[in-house]
């Protein structure tokens, strides 16, 4: 019978296998271009993924208590950043090279998890659903995830890229 983390983790792994068939789409296109919509801005494909590996970094190791590869780069990504590339060092291939390890660390820490752990508050105090529980951080970086898959849904839209 599966445990309750392995189903998490599954689900993740389900999430993020759609943030790489859109990226892996995209890669023709300029990996550092901000679409304009409606006179907003929209955050380019290397943005998208250098966010979503600090998510998965910062919500599925560090506020669950896994080990954290120390990449110097992700801080640059975290809540609120204003959607820019800082690293102007950093491409699509090394963002991408750095998830691997980023998810690796995190699937192998979550799929460690107890459910009497998945009880357990986060260690960063965060509250989605007035939980703090880390299987609540868990499905919070699941439903992260998802939202910015469908982000770069619309850019593989808005660049001609047919997918269905």
């Amino acid at each position: 019978m599966p445990t309750t983390a392995n189903i998490l983790a599954d689900t993740y792994e389900m999430a993020l296998g759609l943030v790489r068939f859109y990226t892996s789409n995209l890669k023709e296109v300029d990996p550092h271009k901000n679409w304009e919509v409606n006179g907003a801005k929209l955050n380019s494909v290397a943005w998208l993924n250098a966010h979503l590996c600090w998510s998965e970094d910062f919500l599925l190791l560090k506020a669950i208590g896994g080990k954290s590869p120390d990449v110097k780069w992700l801080e640059h990504y975290s809540f609120g950043s204003d959607g820019t590339l800082h690293e102007p060092t950093i491409d699509v291939k090394t963002i991408l090279d750095d998830r691997k390890i980023i998810h690796e660390a995190a699937m192998a820490h979550i799929r460690s998890l107890s459910d009497e752990d998945l009880e357990k508050d986060n260690l960063m105090g965060m509250s989605f659903s007035q939980s703090k529980s880390i299987k609540t951080i868990i499905q919070h970086a699941i439903r992260h995830e998802g939202t910015h898959a469908g982000q770069l849904g619309w850019l593989c839209k808005i660049n001609g890229i047919k997918l269905v």
